[in-house]
């Protein structure tokens, strides 16, 4: 700056031949991240964002996840909604449960609500959710190669209807049934099915058909300890069979279809004229209680939507929408919440939810 009474700042006028080169190379990396990083964002990677069953075998925790705001009720209950009684141990379950060549390593670990974090971080909640009681565990491995490693989870979930609604929200589609518990599939070298209120994994570190063997064996001596009523879920009889999908029957506590009025949910798919359609269906405590329900998800329905018809013969009241594209129809029947969900084809979706109508009683 040029001023009178003052001097003139130092102004440098040359610039070295090593700066200017030193200056390009940086340049010239930082450019280069740049294009590395644009192109590494454009190359989509869907095992990204599937869940890895065989990764479940191998998650440790990392620390305990906070509270949510009034999940911790008086007296040290973890959930302000539930009640939590201590189960009585279940380690008698696996012990000696180790086939030919195996053995155990450590001891059988137990885990209930309030530190079920400290085993499955990150994915706690999704249990306490269906109102878990008790995980136990074991971890097996091979005498002949101690990398190969086979670890056992059987979940408590106090309810079959818990047990298979977890089992069913982390089956994945596809995958081959296994004649375990009442339902049952294998995903590599892994083993995933419910009986009675227990779900259970039987994790492999690694695939092979050596791992395959020695876990069907660890799975299969399990399923015979496991207790089981045999009383069959309300939603699974209710649901219509014909033209279902297999292994699509899911089961919902609460906040179906991210909807916070359909509680007690059961969720299927249908391949409708060649069409894969989503279809559902809810119990409600009494009739009075599924028409509150009905008219909430009209509200729903008219607040992301546009009701396009209603109608009711005195017992029975069904309302379509076009949610912008797509169509959803819900009926009610005397405690019954039913219908299907974003069909592309008005008419289709009409029908089905028509024949869902038609197939279902509100009994039991």
């Amino acid at each position: 700056m040029i001023g009178k009474g003052k001097r003139r700042g130092f102004v440098r006028t040359g610039i070295s031949y090593r700066e200017r080169v030193f200056s390009c190379l940086v340049l010239f990396l930082l450019a280069g991240i740049g294009a590395a990083v644009y192109v590494k964002g454009q190359l989509y990677d869907p095992g990204l964002f599937r869940l890895d069953q065989l990764a479940l075998s191998k998650y440790q925790p990392a620390r305990a996840q906070p509270e949510r705001p009034g999940e911790r009720a008086a007296e040290g209950s973890l959930r302000s909604d539930t009640t939590i009684v201590p189960a009585p141990s279940r380690a008698g379950l696996l012990e000696g449960l180790a086939p030919a060549g195996w053995k155990t390593l450590g001891d059988v670990q137990e885990f209930t609500a309030a530190n079920l974090y400290e085993k499955i971080n990150g994915r706690a909640e999704q249990y306490l959710d269906y109102k878990f009681v008790r995980l136990t565990c074991v971890s097996l491995v091979s005498k002949q190669d101690d990398r190969k490693g086979i670890d056992v989870y059987v979940y408590d979930m106090g309810r079959p209807a818990h047990a298979f609604g977890v089992f069913s929200g982390e089956r994945t589609e596809g995958l081959p049934a296994v004649a375990l518990g009442r339902d049952g599939y294998q995903a590599e070298a892994s083993y995933f099915f419910w009986k009675g209120h227990y779900y259970v994994q039987v994790l492999a570190s690694d695939k092979g058909r050596d791992l395959a063997q020695a876990g069907l064996a660890v799975a299969g001596a399990l399923e015979k300890r496991l207790a089981d009523d045999g009383e069959p879920l309300w939603g699974l009889k209710a649901l219509p069979a014909k033209d279902r999908l297999p292994g699509t029957v899911q089961y919902f506590v609460a906040d179906a279809m991210s909807l916070d009025f359909m509680q007690d949910t059961y969720l299927a798919s249908y391949n409708k004229e060649g069409v894969k359609v989503t279809a559902f269906l809810a119990r409600r405590p009494s009739p009075e209680a599924a028409a509150q329900t009905l008219a909430s998800y009209e509200a729903h329905l008219n607040k992301f939507g546009k009701v396009v018809e209603k109608e009711s013969n005195g017992t029975d009241t069904l309302v379509a929408a076009d949610m912008g594209g797509a169509f959803d129809v819900v009926f009610r029947k005397g405690r019954l919440i039913g219908g299907v969900s974003m069909v592309a084809s008005r008419t289709l979706a009409e029908k089905t939810a028509r024949e869902l109508l038609a197939a279902v009683a509100d009994k039991d």
